[in-house]
């Protein structure tokens, strides 16, 4: 069955939406004993700040939010001795899908938006780092054709969860 997905730019009145999918991601991945997410980071303050900078995207399927994810150029200062090839890199943070609809495709899908737009806005590769014990999501970057560049330590999550895995892709 063929979805009709868009991206578009959140606006202010979709903060409450967007924290409540944020939420239960969190909790979905918690209940599977993936300690990727916390009150820190990403967090609801957070969520706003990006609205207000336009760079949270939200993933809408038959204009219902479905999940949402930021697209800027920051990166991390953890990220500095890591080898990357590319050239003006559009980063992916926080890229998440409403639990209730996933393992449906959607995350290919919603990668392959991802890469749209960066083309669109003339990005040359796209960059993002990966929970280590998320398997999921670091197979879905793998079968996307995203390459590992190395590996960074979070010192502010949790021992044996500090491990987050970085990816790039040429565009």
């Amino acid at each position: 069955m063929q979805t009709t997905l868009q991206l578009i730019k959140a606006s202010e009145d979709m903060l409450e939406q967007v924290n409540e999918i944020y939420l239960n991601c969190r909790d979905h991945l918690l209940e599977n004993g993936i300690l990727q997410w916390d009150d820190h980071y990403p967090n609801k303050e957070y969520f706003q700040e990006c609205i207000e900078d336009q760079v949270l995207l939200v993933l809408l399927e038959k204009e219902e939010m479905i999940g949402h994810v930021v697209l800027n150029d920051w990166h991390s200062e953890e990220w500095a001795p890591i080898p990357w090839t590319g050239s003006r890199p559009l980063v992916i943070h926080s890229l998440m899908i409403n639990p209730q609809v996933q393992d449906k495709g959607l995350g290919t899908n919603f990668v392959k938006l991802c890469e749209c737009f960066a083309v669109e806005q003339g990005y040359k590769s796209i960059r993002l780092d990966a929970f280590s014990g998320n398997v999921k999501a670091i197979h879905l970057y793998e079968k996307l054709g995203y390459q590992k560049r190395g590996s960074v330590f979070f010192d502010s999550k949790p021992e044996g969860h500090q491990e987050y895995i970085c990816f790039e892709k040429v565009l």
